[in-house]
């Protein structure tokens, strides 16, 4: 599940055009909080989420929803 949210937060930040201190600084967090999730070495708290998600103008659920390109081979 971290690798599904970090990889939604990275793939919603790049499509908005905004950096990792941007989206930090819009939902109160560090780069670095950021970045760990990101990488999947943090897991965020549903508040977190919801902050992020407000920072990137998006749904929780996006950040949490598996996209088709993160499908596994079966």
């Amino acid at each position: 599940m971290n690798s599904t949210i970090g990889g939604n937060l990275r793939h919603l930040r790049r499509r908005s055009g905004r950096t990792q201190a941007e989206v930090a600084k819009r939902a109160g967090t560090s780069q670095a909080r950021i970045c760990r999730i990101e990488t999947g070495d943090a897991n965020p708290t549903l508040a977190s989420l919801r902050r992020i998600a407000r920072a990137l103008d998006v749904q929780v659920v996006d950040l949490l929803q598996r996209r088709p390109e993160q499908a596994r081979p079966t």
